[in-house]
């Protein structure tokens, strides 16, 4: 039997805080604390993180008048930095580069100008504050006069988003998943207490990898109207644009950069479908499954993202409801890693499906509810782990499904299964 709850309400952003319902700080902080340790371990402890090496060196060389942007110039001094004469050392060198966008090269300036000791305990106190939010994400996007959470979501779940297998690789190789997957979980939390426009300035930093951080901008439309929109688009174009002139000498560099990327990106192996099935896009699926090869450039990835966003529109019309801000929220996490060719370190963004799952299990949806957790458990385990237990589950299938249960899951709030 089918009802539908009175107390649920109907706006995609509730109107203020409901602090009963929030995720309690001590968890959050201890989380936070938690990741900030195994951070400056891995800093100061270890010769790992050599992706925050290179994004550091790019704005190195970038301060110096350099290019950031030579390949042979980051593998040599990539190879300086680690003489390891090791199969995986050799193989980093020669797959390495500096391929993320001007905007990135004015993000890690601060940290180029410091001591490299300096640099490294900074970057683990940005990914500990990073943590702290990420960590809060099961009691944001909830409407008003929710119940508390139960003690799971409230205290277990906070742990585990942030201390779990693919949350400490990402630290481990210096990647910056950590800090965008923060930053937009930071905007939500600003969302929800009426900021939007503080949110546009914290969802910049996501652009770093811009492929991934494309669906924020109509996410961000759906969720506090044009005006943030637009502050949000100004602020990457300008930054891109600041960017360029400190590498290039001129804002037109930028297209230099554009074309740069078009031609050397895949020269990288870790970057081609064909080679990687770390990498998580429809199109790795399309290969493994035995159907055609398609790299994923520029405009087939927007290619990708208009056939989402056609799906997602599509939905909300048969749905005849306005989707919750939850919702909004889980499409574009997963529309994100669906439709850009990345590596499992960004399947940290599915994280932000939480709140949509929290949201199924107050509904009721308990089948739903309990496919998307195990859907989202499988792909914290690593590849290798998996092979030694003697079964395998690419990322792109995990990926792929949880599109699927998102995209025809519970949009709005409606009736609830008993």
């Amino acid at each position: 039997m089918d009802r539908t709850p009175a107390n649920r309400d109907q706006s995609p952003l509730r109107a203020s805080q409901n602090p009963g319902a929030s995720v309690p700080g001590s968890s959050a902080v201890i989380a936070a604390l938690l990741l900030f340790s195994f951070a400056l371990f891995q800093g100061l402890g270890t010769k790992n993180a050599r992706d925050f090496f290179i994004y550091r060196l790019g704005a190195e060389l970038a301060a110096r008048g350099e290019n950031p942007y030579d390949v042979a110039k980051i593998q040599q001094h990539v190879a300086a930095a680690y003489p390891e004469d090791d199969e995986n050392t050799k193989q980093f060198v020669a797959n390495c580069g500096y391929f993320l966008p001007p905007l990135a090269v004015l993000a890690f300036l601060p940290l180029a100008a410091m001591s490299t000791v300096a640099a490294k305990v900074c970057w683990a106190f940005v990914l500990g504050i990073a943590a702290f939010f990420i960590a809060r994400l099961p009691g944001l996007l909830q409407p008003s006069g929710s119940p508390p959470l139960a003690i799971i979501p409230r205290s277990v779940v906070p742990l585990l988003l942030v201390l779990n297998p693919l949350t400490l690789v990402v630290v481990f190789v210096g990647q910056v998943s950590l800090l965008s997957v923060g930053c937009i979980a930071a905007g939500l939390w600003c969302l929800d207490r009426s900021r939007p426009y503080l949110t546009a300035i914290l969802w910049v930093l996501p652009f770093m990898k811009p492929q991934v951080a494309l669906p924020l901008i109509p996410l961000m439309w759906f969720l506090a109207g044009w005006r943030p929109t637009i502050l949000l688009v100004v602020l990457v174009v300008s930054l891109n644009l600041a960017g360029a002139t400190v590498v290039g000498g001129s804002p037109l560099f930028l297209w230099d950069y554009v074309e740069h990327l078009s031609h050397t990106h895949k020269m990288v192996g870790y970057n081609r479908a064909e080679l990687n099935p770390s990498i998580t896009s429809w199109n790795r699926l399309l290969f493994t499954a035995g159907g055609p090869l398609v790299e994923l450039t520029a405009v087939t990835t927007a290619a990708g993202y208009l056939v989402w966003l056609g799906l997602v529109v599509g939905r909300v019309a048969l749905s005849g409801t306005r989707p919750t801000a939850s919702w909004a929220v889980a499409v574009a996490a997963v529309g994100s890693v669906l439709c850009s060719q990345v590596l499992v370190y960004e399947l940290l963004v599915l994280a932000l499906v939480v709140p949509w799952v929290r949201d199924l299990f107050a509904d009721g949806w308990r089948l739903r509810s309990w496919l998307a957790v195990g859907l989202m458990a499988v792909q914290l385990i690593p590849q290798n782990a998996m092979a030694k237990m003697g079964f395998s589950f690419p990322p792109s299938l995990g990926v792929a499904l949880l599109a699927v249960l998102v995209l025809v899951g519970p949009s709005g709030k409606g009736a609830r299964e008993r």
